[in-house]
């Protein structure tokens, strides 16, 4: 009897759980909001061209959908198989600033056919979409606030990355004037980081310097002086954020920002005591700096309580030591 009345609790519960799809799945925001969203209750869908062995496969509410979405009609195939209640953009181009530059149709084809279709496809059918954009569709600025992207162009340095995120955009506001779907938030988180970064070199800056770090000896290269100020985000806090514009069904679109400012030189300098290791940093200033100052606006996200909840050596320290436990296996 008991046994069945638990079957019945958990049909209940389960029929009652609402479907989450994320896109990008793999990545580095999107490992952690695929653990976030079962913690919180629902039913996920995590779709990627690659399984992430650090994916909860095992969780009987959690489905891998391997597809490669650059593909004609599989994201309407994907919707209609899953029937998702929210969708969760994390989707994005791997690739160095240099691979972006030289091979841009490689780099905005599939940014603008897979971005296009999966809020078509989320407007159609009136479901929730969080589109995770990025700290790259601002023009250089000491600040970028919410407002200012549309006055402006992008830098020269993110011209190809830029216009993948700023089109999504447009089109949500498109999908609004036309069709009046509000359905959406829009966030555009600062220069992210954390565990499940490309550590091969090819990375953030953060997940470049965990690698020559550990690699080193006695001395490092950097570039530049270390002069420039940079807005550093966990990933985990971006996936929390993301979950929250959701649940509060915020029709917006936000920075997601630190508040704090880091430079480069100090970002290093805590890597190296957090590596326990002796090391000295050699400064190539023949190479650029890039922009002295990359700080985002966070004036709205304090109105809403929406500030990242994990401070930034803490975080560090989880994202260094991620990586050494897996480069030593």
């Amino acid at each position: 009897m008991m046994y069945f009345m638990n079957y019945i609790l958990n049909y209940i519960i389960n029929n009652n759980m609402k479907t989450v799809l994320i896109t990008g799945c793999s990545g580095l925001v999107g490992v952690h909001l695929v653990q976030q969203s079962l913690d919180n209750g629902y039913k996920v869908i995590g779709v990627d061209i690659r399984k992430s062995i650090d994916l909860p496969i095992d969780n009987p509410n959690f489905i891998f959908a391997f597809r490669n979405l650059a593909q004609d009609g599989e994201v309407e195939k994907l919707f209609k198989q899953y029937e998702p209640d929210a969708v969760f953009n994390c989707f994005g181009i791997k690739g160095s600033p240099l691979k972006a530059k030289n091979e841009p149709v490689d780099f905005l084809y599939p940014s603008f056919k897979i971005n296009t279709e999966v809020i078509n496809q989320c407007a159609k059918n009136n479901i929730w979409l969080v589109f995770v954009s990025s700290v790259g569709v601002y023009a250089p600025a000491e600040k970028f606030e919410e407002d200012s992207v549309w006055k402006t162009l992008p830098s020269e340095a993110d011209w190809f990355p830029s216009w993948s995120k700023r089109m999504g955009e447009i089109l949500l506001e498109a999908y609004k004037v036309q069709y009046d779907y509000t359905r959406w938030a829009i966030i555009r988180p600062a220069n992210i980081f954390g565990e499940y970064d490309n550590f091969d070199g090819n990375g953030t800056v953060i997940a470049s310097q965990c690698k020559k770090i550990f690699e080193a000896e006695n001395e490092i290269e950097a570039w530049g002086d270390g002069t420039p100020i940079r807005d550093f985000v966990y990933a985990g806090d971006v996936a929390d954020a993301i979950l929250h514009l959701y649940e509060w069904r915020m029709h917006t679109t936000i920075n997601f920002g630190s508040g704090e400012e880091i430079s480069i030189k100090s970002m290093i300098e805590q890597l190296i005591k957090i590596s326990g290791k002796n090391i000295y940093i050699k400064w190539d200033t023949s190479k650029p700096n890039g922009d002295l100052r990359r700080q985002m606006d966070t004036t709205k996200q304090k109105e809403i309580g929406l500030l990242p909840k994990l401070g930034f050596n803490e975080a560090l320290k989880l994202t260094y030591n991620h990586y050494i436990k897996n480069a030593i296996k």
